[in-house]
């Protein structure tokens, strides 16, 4: 993990300074397998177009990625209704509308 050069900086920080470590801790605590990333990203790879998530996750923990899916998913639908681009980015038949 890197540290701050300036340690006397840091030292004013008190149990904040525990921060970054308990971050790192849980987050090396929960590494998953190389063999799960790879049969992830093959999944993904099989995913048709339009139906591919903006965030995956490959660990026992979620993180609410779910959640932040479905909000991503809205937000974008909002903006490109916003924009009027809503028929010319809809999937039709796993291909984009305006593909060739």
């Amino acid at each position: 993990m890197v540290r701050a050069a300036d340690e006397a900086r840091t030292d004013t920080y008190g149990a904040l300074r525990q921060i970054p470590a308990k971050i790192n801790a849980a987050l090396s605590s929960m590494a998953g397998n190389a063999q799960d990333v790879a049969d992830a990203v093959v999944r993904i790879i099989e995913t048709p177009a339009g139906e591919k998530q903006l965030r995956y996750l490959i660990s026992r923990e979620s993180f609410g990625v779910d959640q932040t899916n479905s909000l991503s998913q809205q937000v974008q639908a909002n903006v490109l209704e916003a924009f009027g681009l809503t028929a010319e980015t809809r999937f039709l038949k796993g291909r984009a509308v305006g593909s060739i």
